[in-house]
């Protein structure tokens, strides 16, 4: 159950980070450390709610997989929000790509759940994240 409450955890702190991304564009910002390391503590402890659900529709491998991949595109948007070399047309492919990421896990995770999201959580990151 620890590999899908880290999905869970991984799922939100990708979410975290692509919304803080478009807060800080508006006020013409760059996101705040502070939510960085928020993210990166979130990433790294595993979630209860709804991990029980996951984990038995879902196989541990293929969790793994989905971990990973997450994993990747948190490190990225990290990279990229604190490397002042990257522009900001590369920033935002990073966050499209993570946006595109969470609405990937999130569908095979109702792929695997009878076309349901388990908790209120991952249904409030589909809507926030316009996944279809």
């Amino acid at each position: 159950m620890d590999i899908a409450g880290l999905l869970v955890a991984g799922i939100s702190a990708l979410g975290t980070l692509v919304q803080a991304y478009y807060v800080a564009r508006q006020d013409q910002r760059a996101v705040k450390k502070s939510t960085l390391r928020k993210a990166g503590e979130r990433a790294a402890s595993p979630l209860k709610t709804g991990t029980k659900v996951v984990s038995q529709v879902i196989d541990d491998e293929l969790l793994t997989a989905m971990n990973a991949t997450l994993a990747t595109h948190h490190e990225a948007l990290i990279r990229a929000f604190e490397d002042s070399s990257i522009t900001e047309s590369q920033r935002a492919i990073r966050v499209e790509a993570a946006r595109t990421a969470i609405c990937q896990t999130l569908q095979q995770i109702k792929h695997f759940n009878n076309q349901n999201l388990p908790t209120r959580r991952l249904e409030k990151l589909w809507a926030s994240n316009r996944c279809h």
